[in-house]
């Protein structure tokens, strides 16, 4: 059976997949009326065109990180070491980033940096890891 936190920490990494993916496509396929005027206004300029450029790639790899959010949320649903490892991965790689934010009191980082860390505390406890390791291996499953 499948202890509670383990799902919480699936749903966890499953939402933030989904919340990235949305806003990633959104930079990238977003076409708005603002967008087209300011296009039109500097159109030739190599600066906004850079600047596109810039954003666009900043939505792919918003999209690329919100898989690879989904990924460890799979992975830690069916109780693979690997997701386990990928999700302290990523949690850890986030809370990095976030931790300047959230000196500064923003809301996005004060939500996020105690979810990323508690994520890595659970799944860092010797009872997560041994779970983890036994669902993993079919020698043990099968006793």
């Amino acid at each position: 059976m499948r202890p509670i936190g383990v799902t919480l920490v699936c749903l966890y990494q499953l939402l933030r997949g989904v919340i990235g993916l949305v806003f990633g496509l959104f930079i990238v396929l977003y076409t708005g009326p603002t967008n087209q005027f300011v296009a039109r206004a500097s159109q030739g300029n190599a600066a906004e065109r850079w600047m596109a450029n810039i954003g666009h790639a900043a939505g792919i790899v918003i999209v690329v990180f919100a898989v690879v959010h989904a990924l460890a949320g799979y992975g830690v649903l069916r109780r693979r070491n690997w997701g386990r490892l990928l999700t302290i991965l990523v949690s850890a790689l986030e809370l990095a980033l976030i931790l300047p934010a959230a000196i500064h009191a923003n809301w996005f980082a004060l939500v996020f940096s105690p979810l990323n860390a508690a994520c890595i505390f659970y799944l860092s406890m010797p009872p997560i890891r041994r779970a983890f390791q036994g669902a993993s291996n079919p020698v043990w499953t099968s006793a």
